[in-house]
């Protein structure tokens, strides 16, 4: 274990996603795997503490301390079979829904960056999560946010041409999201809640997706965007 691997005391309702089991491929999709596209939105900074709400098993993070070594990498997460493996390549882990967490949970100085990587569209009330980051974030910090684009084609197609709207194990209609946002409602939404857009890129999933793009010349961008990447600073 190279970190703190600590068990926050209180019982929580936040809904988690147990049809994805240990050791499958989906398991390794869901909390093991890295947003490089994400991270890359941090590529002229130099964070030295680094804090992920969500952390998975500690991905994002472990790519993070690749790219910036002396950064104190911190995760908060809410399943325990993924809080484990993260204990073990993170600083330090924290098993908690972090709707519970106080505002006193981290040090006053604040964290130079804090990642919510596909996380927000989990909560009921994902501006609490937003207060809780503004909070949490040092003077100077920043804040990268990434959430499923709900207005992509393929559940456009479902829903116009064969009415519906089916809920998945996984993707854009995970059927533990309780949360829905196109490009425009995001960076609302984010901004409302004390945030500046510095910066927001749109990723794409499978080549049809690229290819849409490509064809419009960016007309059809947010049809093709499965996800879009944010970063923010306090405004």
């Amino acid at each position: 274990m190279v970190g703190a691997y600590a068990i926050h005391p209180f019982r929580s309702n936040l809904m988690l996603n147990n049809e994805i089991v240990l050791d499958t491929p989906e398991y390794v999709g869901y909390y093991q795997k890295a947003r490089y596209e994400l991270l890359n939105l941090a590529a002229n900074t130099c964070p030295q503490r680094i804090l992920e709400i969500g952390c998975g098993a500690g991905a994002n993070l472990s790519e993070a301390k690749k790219r910036w070594p002396s950064c104190h990498t911190v995760g908060v997460e809410a399943r325990a079979d993924a809080a484990a493996i993260a204990a073990s390549c993170l600083d330090r882990v924290i098993l908690a829904d972090v709707r519970l967490l106080p505002n006193e949970a981290f040090a006053a100085a604040g964290f130079d960056l804090i990642i919510l990587s596909h996380v927000l569209e989990h909560f009921e009330d994902p501006s609490a999560i937003l207060a809780k980051s503004l909070n949490w974030l040092g003077p100077n910090g920043q804040l990268l946010v990434a959430l499923p684009n709900v207005r992509h084609a393929s559940v456009l197609v479902d829903l116009v041409f064969h009415g519906e709207f089916r809920y998945r194990s996984s993707g854009i209609l995970d059927q533990t999201h309780l949360r829905f946002f196109t490009r425009r409602s995001a960076q609302r939404m984010l901004e409302q809640a004390g945030f500046e857009l510095m910066q927001v890129v749109p990723e794409f999933g499978g080549n049809k997706s690229k290819a849409l793009n490509r064809w419009t010349l960016g007309l059809a961008e947010e049809f093709a965007a499965y996800a879009y990447n944010f970063r923010l600073a306090r405004a």
